[in-house]
């Protein structure tokens, strides 16, 4: 399963790179993911919210990709440039229902903003659940998962949790789950919140 992780201009490091190291770790452990960090306008680099550059980036493909992951950032000014709304919309389409969105904290604010998750239950980072609920039926948990999509919020961490739930649900790789929490050193956290 191709696993598109979304690089923007002020992407939040945390929500992208602790969201990828877990599939990247689980490839390593032979569960069938193929992670890769995209961005949707073809760029190669970009910077995120901390000033970290990040370089060797691939177009992101709708068409192939199972899980396409949003992370966070700083959403607002991108909500307010309206493109990156505007590209997640068109993937989606492109993508059709079999393609899982994943909105990492605050980037499911922006799959809101692009009219992908109107009146579904989602969650973010708290400080973001009024931006949510103009979007959203804002649910306070760690992760939401509402079939093809699932977020998550409540801390730097949170993209962990989503991925390991995915990996689980998709893949069935509970075992292969527990033996990278062991190996990070980190348990997940909170309940997975499911209709």
């Amino acid at each position: 399963m191709r696993i598109d992780v979304l690089m923007f201009e002020g992407v939040a490091e945390v929500d992208a790179l602790a969201t990828y190291a877990v599939f990247a770790n689980a490839k390593r452990r032979g569960v069938g993911v193929d992670p890769r960090l995209v961005t949707a306008d073809g760029a190669t680099t970009v910077k995120g919210c901390y000033g970290t550059t990040f370089s060797e980036l691939e177009p992101w493909s709708p068409e192939t990709a199972g899980v396409l992951a949003v992370s966070g950032g700083w959403i607002e000014e991108e909500i307010a440039r309206g493109v990156i709304p505007a590209q997640l919309a068109a993937a989606k389409q492109t993508a059709g229902p079999g393609m899982i969105l994943a909105g990492i904290d605050s980037g499911a604010i922006l799959l809101g903003a692009a009219g992908l998750i109107a009146g579904r239950p989602a969650t973010t980072h708290r400080p973001g659940y009024d931006l949510l609920r103009a979007y959203a039926e804002v649910i306070d948990a760690r992760v939401v998962d509402d079939g093809d999509l699932v977020t998550c919020g409540s801390g730097w961490f949170a993209g962990v949790d989503l991925a390991c739930w995915l990996l689980e649900r998709e893949l069935n790789a509970t075992s292969e789950v527990v033996a990278l929490e062991q190996w990070i050193g980190r348990d997940r956290q909170g309940t997975v919140w499911r209709r």
